[in-house]
Parts: C-alpha cells; sequence; structure tokens
C-alpha cells in the first residue's frame, strides 16, 4: 500500500540529505500558491502539498539554508499574509452582509400596529374557521327602532269599489279606518332654468331713461346657479367623485350635461370665494397656544408634493406644497409663538418655533410594539406600559384630587427616569431609548396642561379623506387645483369641527352678497 504524507516545505527549498532522501517526480501549482508534488522517500512513495513561505520546517531544518533561501521564504510568506488578509477582509464583509440579511429577514414584518405603515398595506389574517360562528343581529336586550311616521305630503285612500258577494256598489266616503302604509320617494328631479330679464324703462316725468339690475346670482358671467355650484363642490372634495364621474351622475340624476371643464370652472370659481374664509382659518390657527401638525404626500402635476394640516380643537389649516422642509412651518407660524407643538418625531416638526412640545404617543406605541416582537425588549415593554399608564391618568384627571393627580404624575416622571438611565438591550431599544433621552420633555406634557392632547391623531384623521381623494383621483392636474383642493379641506374640515353641515356651509359661501333666489315652485 502507498504511503501519503502531508509535509510542508519552502518553495525550491529541499530538505537536508541526511533526513529524507528525496527525489521529486512532478510538480503542479494552483492557485493562491498551493503546490502539489509527488516524490519519493526512501524508496516509498507519496503525496505532498505545499504552500509557499508557511512555517512548517523546524529550526535545525532552518539553521542549514542559505541566507537566500531565508529572504526567499520571508518574502513569499509575507506575500501570502498579504493575500489571506485581504481575503479575510473580503469573508468579512461576506459574513457581515449575510448576518444583515439573516437579521432582517428575521425581524418581524411592519403593519399598522407596530409602525407608521398605513392599515391598507397591512396583510389582513383570515378569521379561523375553527372559531364558534357566534350569532349575527341584534343581542339579547337591544331595543328595536324604526322609522317614526311622519305627516304625509301625498294620501292615497284606499276604498274597495264593489261587494265581493253580491256585486254592488260600496260607498266611496266614511268606513273604519283599519292602516296605515307610509312609503318616502324621490320625486324626479329636473333642473330649473331661471332667466332674468333687464329692462329699460323711461321716467314719464323727467325722460331719463334707467336701466335694471341683475339680481345677485344672475350676473351674466354666471351660468350655473350657486345651489349647484355647492352641490358639485361637495360631491367632489366630500364624496370624492372624480370629474367623469360627477358628470355621469349629472347626466343620470338631473338631466344635465357638463362637460369636465365646466366642472373645473365651477371648482375654480369656488375656491376664490372661499379664499377669505380659508385666510380667516389660517388667522386663527396660527395663533392658538396648541397647534398639531402632520403632513402626507400628494401628487400635482406629476411631481411629488407635500400636504400639510395645522390643527386646532376649532379649526383645521390645510396646505399644499412643494416642500416638506421645516420652512413650511416658520412660514406658517409667522410672527406668532405657539406655547405647544403637537407632532411626531420627524425633524422638520421638531423644528417648530414653539416653547413645549408633546410627541405623539400613539407613534411611540407603535414603535415599542415593535422592538417587543423583534427583540423582546424589556425597555420597550416598560416604557409602553408607562405611556398607557400616563394616558389613563389623563382621562382620570376630572374625578381626581389635584394633590393626588400631581402625586401621580410624580411617580410617572420616576418611573420613567428610571427606565432611561438603565441600559436598554437590543438595537430596536437602545435607538429608542435614546431617543427618549433626547425628547424628555416631550414626554408627558400633556399632564401638566389639560388642553393639550397625548397624541397627534386629530391631524391623522384631518388628512385621512385627503388620502382618500388622492387615492381616488391620482392626484392634481395643475398648480391651482391643489390650492383649490386645500382651501375646500379648510372650510369643511373646520365646519365639522364646529358642528357645521358641508352642503349647508357651502352653498351659504357661494351665495354672492345675497340670500339665495326662491326657487320657482312647479305647478
Amino acid at each position: 500500500m502507498r504511503r501519503v504524507m502531508r509535509v510542508k516545505f519552502g518553495l525550491n527549498c529541499t530538505p537536508p540529505r541526511h533526513v529524507f532522501k528525496t527525489q521529486f517526480a512532478f510538480t503542479l501549482a494552483f492557485p493562491g500558491g498551493l503546490r502539489y508534488a509527488h516524490c519519493a522517500v526512501d524508496g516509498g512513495p507519496f503525496a505532498a502539498l505545499t504552500t509557499p513561505g508557511a512555517p512548517g520546517m523546524t529550526r535545525q531544518q532552518l539553521e542549514q539554508l542559505s541566507k537566500a533561501e531565508l529572504i526567499e521564504i520571508i518574502l513569499q510568506q509575507q506575500a501570502t499574509i498579504l493575500r489571506q488578509q485581504a481575503l479575510i477582509t473580503q469573508l468579512q464583509a461576506a459574513v457581515a452582509e449575510l448576518q444583515d440579511q439573516i437579521r432582517r429577514l428575521s425581524q418581524p414584518a411592519k403593519n399598522a400596529c407596530n409602525s407608521s405603515v398605513p392599515p391598507s398595506q397591512t396583510p389582513k389574517a383570515n378569521r379561523p374557521r375553527s372559531r364558534p360562528e357566534k350569532k349575527r343581529g341584534p343581542k339579547p336586550g337591544h331595543e328595536g327602532r324604526s322609522r317614526c311616521r311622519v305627516q304625509p305630503d301625498t294620501v292615497i285612500e284606499c276604498r274597495p269599489s264593489t261587494c265581493e258577494q253580491c256585486g254592488a256598489d260600496l260607498p266611496q266616503t266614511g268606513g273604519r279606518l283599519l292602516g296605515r302604509s307610509q312609503v318616502v320617494e324621490l320625486p324626479p328631479i329636473q333642473p330649473l332654468v331661471v332667466e332674468a330679464r333687464r329692462y329699460q324703462t323711461a321716467c314719464p316725468h323727467c325722460g331719463r331713461k334707467q336701466a335694471g339690475q341683475y339680481p345677485p346670482g344672475c350676473e351674466p358671467e354666471r351660468v350655473f346657479g350657486p345651489r349647484l355650484e355647492a352641490l358639485v363642490c361637495y360631491l367632489h372634495h366630500v364624496q370624492h367623485l372624480s370629474y367623469e364621474r360627477l358628470t355621469g351622475l349629472f347626466c343620470a340624476l338631473f338631466g344635465l350635461r357638463l362637460s369636465q371643464g365646466a366642472l373645473a370652472n365651477i371648482l375654480g370659481r369656488a375656491a376664490d370665494r372661499l379664499a377669505g374664509r380659508a385666510e380667516a382659518i389660517r388667522e386663527q390657527v396660527r395663533t392658538s397656544p396648541v397647534i398639531g401638525s402632520d403632513e402626507t404626500g400628494a401628487r400635482v402635476d406629476g411631481r411629488s408634493h407635500w400636504q400639510w394640516v395645522f390643527n386646532t380643537p376649532q379649526a383645521s389649516y390645510h396646505l399644499i406644497t412643494a416642500s416638506r422642509a421645516g420652512r413650511v412651518i416658520t412660514d406658517f407660524i409667522g410672527e406668532a409663538g405657539p406655547e405647544v407643538w403637537v407632532s411626531d418625531c420627524f425633524s422638520a416638526q421638531l423644528q417648530a418655533p414653539a416653547r413645549a412640545r408633546q410627541l405623539c404617543h400613539a407613534h411611540q406605541l407603535r414603535d415599542l410594539q415593535y422592538a417587543i416582537e423583534a427583540e423582546r425588549s424589556r425597555f420597550a415593554y416598560g416604557m409602553q406600559r408607562l405611556l398607557r399608564r400616563a394616558q389613563r391618568l389623563a382621562k382620570q384627571r376630572p374625578h381626581l384630587a389635584a394633590e393626588q393627580f400631581a402625586q401621580q404624575v410624580r411617580r410617572i416622571e420616576a418611573g420613567c427616569d428610571e427606565l432611561l438611565c438603565c441600559p436598554a438591550g437590543g438595537r430596536e431599544g437602545r435607538r429608542l431609548q435614546r431617543r427618549y433621552r433626547k425628547h424628555r420633555k416631550a414626554l408627558f406634557t400633556f399632564l401638566y396642561r389639560a388642553d393639550v392632547p397625548p397624541d397627534n391623531n386629530a391631524c391623522e384623521r384631518a388628512l385621512r379623506k385627503s388620502v382618500v381623494h388622492r387615492k381616488v383621483s391620482g392626484g392634481f392636474r395643475s398648480q391651482w387645483g391643489a390650492e383649490a383642493f386645500a382651501r375646500m379641506a379648510t372650510v369643511i374640515e373646520t365646519a365639522a369641527k364646529r358642528g357645521e353641515e358641508a352642503l349647508c356651509v357651502l352653498t351659504s359661501l357661494l351665495t354672492p352678497g345675497a340670500p339665495l333666489l326662491p326657487l320657482p315652485q312647479p305647478p
């Protein structure tokens, strides 16, 4: 049987003759400096795998080498070391990249419960079939409700005309009432054309000729009345109907043919009439002591824009611009200085010139939930419980004595300081801990002021209709369309907060300087 051995020699280096009687048969070179040699030692064959410059020789063997051979071995060892160091660096980078991919793939998916991903992009789980089906419909004890009868506009008398037994005619008056059935119906809706005729007359005494004036709402440049224009604005901005669907709706319901250009002109004129009201709302919002703000994406003329909302409990102001920078907030506030600014942790929002801030707890709770799911972070779990405890305390403020409420606030503040002092584990936990250390004073401002909310959900709700409009329409084709929508949203959102109905508000605001003309009654 052949004897196979692995020995390491230096390149061009032969062992001493008194150690081995070696005779090489052939040598093969491989990439990386490896060499395979087949040789015979003491008459017995073996295979030798050599690495240039690799330390495998004994001291006695090295002492018998010449200086030139030693220098050659050292130089080749240095070259090998450099190649191996470069290879190690590449392998370390590859390992780091693979580890990062493994970490990303092993993280839980982000959804609406643990991040700012909108609910529309969150996969919905199927309802388990094993769960027993609950009975649908009203629960036991629920009081039923039905439509109450009203004074009818038209009454139909239902009387029998002939006797079923003998065939005699029956009287069509009197009788005993057995029951009533009311049906609510819509009459056929047809547009009414109101024509105003302007005449010129001469005074019978002095002969001066005078001409009549058109009433408000019947100007020569006007084609549609304020009620129709208000309905167009309501359906487009509140019910989010596109131009194409609006033309089809007016044709099907009212028999009125409107072109898309006519609709655009109606919306443009309406936006111009609402400019004064929108500016008044802007002044009301910017001078408020507590302002909430948020922003969302918009598309204007094929380019990315941003729709901002500045919100108070009494009013909302919308603005669509091409920038998401902090100068938008600075330009809006101007010389006014709000006392508290409520927002998320977006950098532009944190640049608002306010005396105090309140971070949105809804955003923080979702971020903490992701840290819990991804890393089981104890810091995130404790901070999440603390924030929810603070929110419950704020709701109990009216029912607690001032001293008792202040004592609970001090306990929450102490608990927060304790959580921020202890080192957090995990990448997400450490990131959130650094955030809360930086914005420590903005965590519980709502506990010291009853007019400050703990979250920014009011701004989210104010932008929700705009997001629906963007998804339905796909964006705005012109800058004036975006400005018109922002004014409409400002007026309509503010009216809703005041308990006013959007269609009534639009009708009253679009009426030019006088009460609406009385509509002619059909005969």
